[in-house]
C-alpha cells in the first residue's frame, strides 16, 4: 500500500493521481480478476468503483497532493488509461449513466448494531453524505444475506 505513494512522476498540480498510480488499481481491481466478472459493465463498474474507494481510502488520506475526485471522474480516468477499457471511452457517459440506474436496484443488507443496554444505536454517514443510516453494503453475487451483513460490518470494525 505505501508504494502506491511512490511514484516516478510526480502529481500533477491539479491533484489527480499519476499514470503509475492509474496503472496498478487498474492492474489490482481490472486485470486480476475472473474473466466472468470482465464480462458485462455492470461488473466491470463495481471493480471501478471498488478502486475508486481503495483510491479515496488508502491514497488520497496519506497523500496531500491528490484530490479526492467523484466516481465519475474517476471512472473516465481509468477508461482512458487502462487498455482493455480504452475501446469504450466513446460510450462511458452511457455505460455510468446505465452503471447507477442499476446500482440502485441491487439489494443492500446490514446491521443494527445496539449497545449493552439497548437505549443506543450505531448510525453512520458517508463522507460526502448528508443523512445518516444504520451500517449497510450492497451484496455480491450469489452472496447470502447474513454473510453480506457480516462482511459489512467487519468492514467498519474489523
Amino acid at each position: 500500500m505505501s508504494g502506491l505513494n511512490r511514484s516516478s512522476s510526480a502529481p500533477s498540480k491539479n491533484g489527480l493521481p499519476p499514470k503509475e498510480l492509474i496503472d496498478d488499481l487498474c492492474s489490482r481491481f481490472i486485470l486480476n480478476v475472473p474473466k466472468e466478472d470482465q464480462q458485462s459493465f455492470e461488473r466491470i463498474l463495481f471493480l471501478v468503483e471498488c478502486a475508486h474507494w481503495f483510491y479515496e481510502d488508502n491514497t488520497v488520506d496519506y497523500n496531500p497532493s491528490l484530490k479526492s475526485i467523484t466516481l465519475k471522474e474517476f471512472t473516465s480516468l481509468m477508461f482512458n488509461n487502462c487498455d482493455v477499457l480504452k475501446p469504450y471511452v466513446p460510450h462511458i457517459d452511457d455505460i455510468f449513466k446505465d452503471f447507477t440506474s442499476y446500482k440502485v436496484r441491487v439489494p443492500v443488507t446490514g446491521a443494527i448494531i445496539l449497545d449493552e443496554t439497548f437505549e443506543r444505536c450505531l448510525l453512520v454517514k458517508g463522507w460526502k453524505g448528508s443523512s445518516w443510516s444504520f451500517p449497510r453494503g450492497k451484496k455480491n453475487k450469489d452472496e447470502e444475506d447474513h454473510s453480506c451483513a457480516v462482511r459489512e460490518e467487519m468492514c467498519l470494525f474489523g
